[in-house]
């Protein structure tokens, strides 16, 4: 699991509320690929790409620097696996969605800091419509199960 939620998986209904965010015109994959069409495998992995892009609209930086911001700023209930949080950086910038450089340091290895490319801006914008498209999924179903088990407490009585 690359992204966890205090307590509970990121997965939750994701697999579903993704496969109807799928939009039919998007195209698939290539450069141009939506958040719709980005990393729909298994786990909560496809959420590494939005954490990280909002991570960058805050400040550039540094891969172990920016998974703190993102534990620092939802108050440690999102936490990202630094690798995969590199691998989705490297993805982006191939994509053109994020630009880096190696930066030498006084002290340690060389690190290489990240930044949004106007792409990048872009594409959190993007994310940004599909998480809330899949919030209302999410909160359809919660819906749905709350009303079932209520109906069916009701029922058992």
């Amino acid at each position: 699991m690359l992204l966890a939620y205090r307590g509970e998986l990121a997965e939750g209904s994701g697999a579903y509320a993704e496969r109807r965010l799928r939009d039919p015109d998007c195209g698939g994959g290539g450069a141009a690929r939506q958040p719709c069409c980005r990393r729909r495998g298994g786990g909560g992995g496809a959420l590494v790409e939005p954490a990280a892009l909002a991570a960058l609209l805050y400040a550039g930086g540094y891969g172990y620097d920016m998974r703190k911001a993102i534990l620092e700023r939802t108050n440690g209930e999102v936490d990202v696996d630094v690798g995969g949080l590199y691998r989705s950086l490297r993805r982006l910038e191939d994509e053109g969605a994020v630009a880096s450089r190696w930066c030498d340091e006084d002290v340690g290895p060389r690190r290489r800091e990240y930044e949004l490319t106007q792409q990048g801006v872009e594409l959190a914008e993007q994310w940004l419509d599909a998480l809330r498209a899949r919030r209302r999924l999410d909160d359809l179903l919660v819906e749905l199960l709350e009303g079932g088990l209520a109906e069916l407490k009701r029922n058992d009585v």
